[in-house]
């Protein structure tokens, strides 16, 4: 099991030594833990907003805040605390994060305890407690519904440690498998309206792979379901018993699926109903979702 987990600290020396640290205590636990460092938070977050490999974050408390910063200090840490709160709530996830710093006793630190502790994080000596800091993280990420949910969905969380698709897709897509079992109205209407742009991200990423299988004038700015989707059936004559005039990118199942969660999830979700009879309920939500991780892998086909 690979795992990814983001350091800032300012330190270079330490950051290569806790990296190896890391790497040989995976070993031993048959994990391979990829430590990916940054020298200030600008940077580090900036990586953290735009990939989604990353399981956790260690965070150091007195740290260079840009990178064009000379001399670290410890507005560091709250600035980084509230971005990584903002981040979080733009996945609609939270992160497993640790405050690992030699300043451990210090007055600065105990006046953050409660907001650190508000985040759900703890906070870690450098000096003394490098296992005891691995071992809380890898637990925090082990008893994540997040990780669950990715390793009973591992096929199609693989699109994103391919890149395929951003973390903030990732987000959304977790977001929709927690909450698809949802009876509350609000919550239906919600996964039906983010199914119906979900989808509609995979086609706009088709088009910048290859506007071959997606053509820019039905996707950009905006996207044109239904010639998107007459498209990708080759542009079926009707009038000539549904021969296709070009390149065929889906297959007839895939095709109805995706006219079903179109249909169904625009008219109820992006839009109100034509008529006065009931939203769909949480069945309807759940298999449309199925449908879409069906789509998803037909998606990944195709970037692949």
């Amino acid at each position: 099991m690979q795992i990814h987990i983001l350091l800032i600290d300012d330190n270079k020396d330490y950051c290569s030594s806790l990296k190896n640290r890391f790497w040989e205590i995976g070993e031993e636990k048959g994990l391979n833990i990829q430590v990916t460092d940054f020298q200030n938070l600008e940077e580090g977050f900036a990586a953290l907003e735009k990939e989604s490999k990353y399981k956790a974050v260690i965070l150091d408390a007195k740290c260079l805040r840009t990178k064009e910063q000379e001399t670290e200090d410890f507005q560091f840490l709250p600035e980084a605390l509230d971005e990584l709160e903002k981040i979080d709530k733009r996945k609609e996830i939270h992160t497993p994060f640790v405050v690992n710093t030699g300043y451990y006793d210090t007055e600065v630190l105990s006046s953050l305890s409660l907001k650190i502790d508000r985040q759900k994080g703890k906070l870690f000596d450098k000096s003394t407690q490098e296992e005891e800091m691995l071992e809380y993280l890898l637990k925090e990420i082990e008893s994540a519904e997040n990780t669950k949910i990715e390793k009973q969905f591992a096929d199609i969380f693989d699109i994103f440690d391919k890149g395929f698709l951003d973390a903030v897709f990732k987000g959304h897509l977790l977001k929709l498998l927690k909450t698809s079992s949802s009876d509350d109205p609000t919550e239906i209407k919600k996964n039906l309206a983010l199914l119906r742009s979900l989808q509609e991200q995979i086609f706009q990423t088709l088009n910048k792979k290859d506007n071959q299988i997606v053509p820019d004038n039905i996707c950009q700015p905006n996207v044109s379901f239904r010639a998107v989707h007459r498209h990708l059936s080759g542009n079926k004559d009707r009038n000539r018993n549904y021969q296709t005039t070009t390149s065929v990118w889906q297959n007839n199942w895939i095709e109805s699926l995706s006219e079903c969660i179109y249909s169904i999830a625009s008219d109820n979700g992006s839009h109100n109903p034509y008529n006065n009879t009931p939203l769909p309920n949480k069945y309807t939500v759940q298999s449309l979702t199925f449908a879409f991780l069906e789509q998803l892998l037909w998606f990944k086909k195709l970037m692949s």
